[in-house]
């Protein structure tokens, strides 16, 4: 599937190293790995992240619809909650799911054994499941052009992952339909996509935004 994958990205590479694999973007001479160990620091601020204000308890079960390199799934999962990461993009999952056994921090590795991975498309996945979330998950932040500096890892994932605001909507309008779970949607903050919605509260970083919603499907 990887290498199938492949053919669609030209000037895409996917390399395994001793250290794991990576990614190459040959037409810009740049190379990206992913260590999941990085995000130690993110985790020991994560009491003070702005998701941690939005989930009122934990030991909750979260669906990350937009899984890409698990950094905002790591932080719902260091405050005690289950996570099911769907990401659509094989090369993406072949990255993090590398990246996941190579984990040297024993700490990472009990917040990474809360993380289930699923390859898919995050819609298909709500259609078909049985499961019930507590809260479902949505960063479609990567799209956006108001980042003037974006990084490297949302550089690629720009060039990898097709991304379409009309289509993004759709999917939300159609989650909201389908689950009586709260909505979760990650936005630049000085974006407004969203604001035709019925939004709960709003929670407000620097340069980010969290707005909450709830399902209309009160089965």
């Amino acid at each position: 599937m990887i290498l199938a994958a492949l053919s669609d990205y030209p000037g895409i590479s996917l390399i395994e190293t001793p250290n794991g694999y990576k990614i190459r973007d040959d037409s810009n001479n740049m190379e990206m790995t992913l260590s999941l160990d990085n995000y130690e620091r993110i985790i020991s601020e994560n009491k003070r992240h702005q998701l941690s204000r939005i989930l009122k308890s934990n030991r909750l079960q979260i669906l990350d619809c937009t899984g890409g390199f698990a950094r905002d799934a790591a932080i719902l999962a260091s405050l005690g909650n289950h996570i099911t990461l769907v990401e659509q993009n094989p090369l993406v999952m072949a990255l993090l799911i590398n990246a996941k056994k190579n984990i040297k921090s024993n700490n990472l590795k009990l917040i990474f054994n809360r993380i289930t991975t699923q390859l898919g498309n995050c819609i298909d996945f709500i259609r078909r499941t049985s499961k019930k979330f507590d809260y479902i998950y949505f960063d479609f932040m990567f799209n956006s052009n108001k980042s003037s500096l974006p990084s490297k890892k949302e550089q690629f994932l720009r060039k990898i992952v097709k991304n379409d605001i009309s289509k993004n909507l759709d999917i939300l309008r159609e989650t909201l339909q389908r689950v009586s779970s709260r909505i979760i949607i990650k936005e630049h903050i000085s974006s407004n996509d969203y604001k035709n919605f019925d939004i709960i509260n709003t929670y407000k970083g620097k340069t980010v935004k969290y707005h909450l919603l709830k399902g209309k499907n009160g089965r």
